[in-house]
């Protein structure tokens, strides 16, 4: 018996799985090429072997469907012989971070597909993505890299809200847990968004894509004191990045193109992080905060999809028949 269609659910996400599949194997083809720190070795290795088989695998799917394969990213678009750019501390926060992306997105996608070898497609790769993910922190607390969260006193009883003043933006009470979750991871990623700008602004020789990252690592400082002021003033002590995550190099590493989507993918999710933040926050002020931090991440995004485009990055989705068209 044959297979059912792929839905077009199942068709979005696993394109949108190959791409971002195929632009992390440069990525960690080049941390491996210049980690210096043989503790790092099996984590580079999983994510690269998670990347490379969701590339595969993706293609298969295609394959079978008669679907036309997306050109995405490969080896072409990472310069092998560039000096050395991220240190160890950058290699382990990133390959967090993109465990943390990982085990979202593909329980999401696990959540929006209905064939069973699609499901179990995404079950394995949240498996893995737990792996890499608890390899990293564990690695990370080892070494003295790892930035835990807050640590606070709580009162050790329930408690029900008895007023609108709870949510009031005037009279700020202080922030609570799920609050403090939120403001933290948010300048936590802010921070390691300016590691990735100012990586990428100093080893682009094109011109446009440099101010770009400039005015993204701008923005990502903007965020990430706006996010630790409201943290301190609850008294909430942010710890500190002591960590060195770049070198001086300035050689050109990876292609422009490469470079502009990572910093789409970026972008996508801090905005989903922001509006998440917003849902689950219960002082106004802070609702506040994320949706006009929320505006100056669209525009940027908009302008970064208007560089991609003008430059013939962007490669388009998969896209339903204009149904209009065909009775002209």
């Amino acid at each position: 018996m044959s297979r059912k269609m792929l839905t077009a659910n199942e068709i979005g996400l696993l394109w949108t799985q190959y791409i971002q599949n195929s632009m992390a194997v440069p990525l960690l083809e080049y941390f491996k090429l210049t980690n210096e720190d043989k503790t790092l070795e099996p984590i580079i290795n999983l994510a690269r072997d998670i990347a490379e088989e969701g590339v595969q695998q993706c293609q298969a799917f295609f394959d079978e469907a008669d679907l036309s394969v997306p050109y995405g990213y490969s080896l072409d678009d990472m310069n092998p012989n560039a000096h050395r750019l991220f240190t160890e501390a950058f290699m382990l926060a990133f390959i967090e971070h993109m465990g943390k992306v990982g085990l979202t997105s593909d329980g999401l996608s696990l959540g929006t597909s209905a064939r069973e070898d699609v499901r179990n497609f995404f079950t394995e790769r949240m498996n893995k993505q737990d792996q890499l993910y608890n390899l990293c922190v564990n690695t990370a607390m080892e070494q003295g890299f790892y930035t835990s969260a807050p640590q606070i006193e709580v009162e050790n009883n329930v408690e029900f809200i008895e007023g609108k003043g709870y949510f009031h933006p005037f009279s700020k009470r202080s922030l609570n847990t799920i609050e403090i979750l939120h403001l933290y991871e948010n300048a936590k990623n802010n921070y390691l968004g300016e590691a990735v700008c100012q990586a990428f602004a100093q080893t682009s020789k094109n011109k446009t894509v440099k101010n770009f990252m400039v005015k993204g690592k701008n923005i990502s400082t903007k965020h990430r004191k706006i996010f630790t002021k409201i943290l301190d003033q609850s008294g909430i002590v942010t710890p500190s990045h002591s960590s060195n995550y770049l070198t001086n190099n300035t050689d050109p590493v990876f292609s422009d193109r490469l470079m502009m989507y990572m910093m789409n993918v970026f972008v996508t999710a801090g905005h989903a992080n922001y509006a998440n933040g917003a849902t689950h926050s219960l002082r106004y002020d802070i609702v506040y905060t994320y949706h006009r931090l929320s505006v100056d991440t669209a525009v940027f995004s908009k302008n970064g999809l208007d560089i991609m485009i003008h430059n013939g990055w962007f490669e388009e989705p998969p896209q339903a028949p204009d149904k209009q068209k065909l009775i002209q």
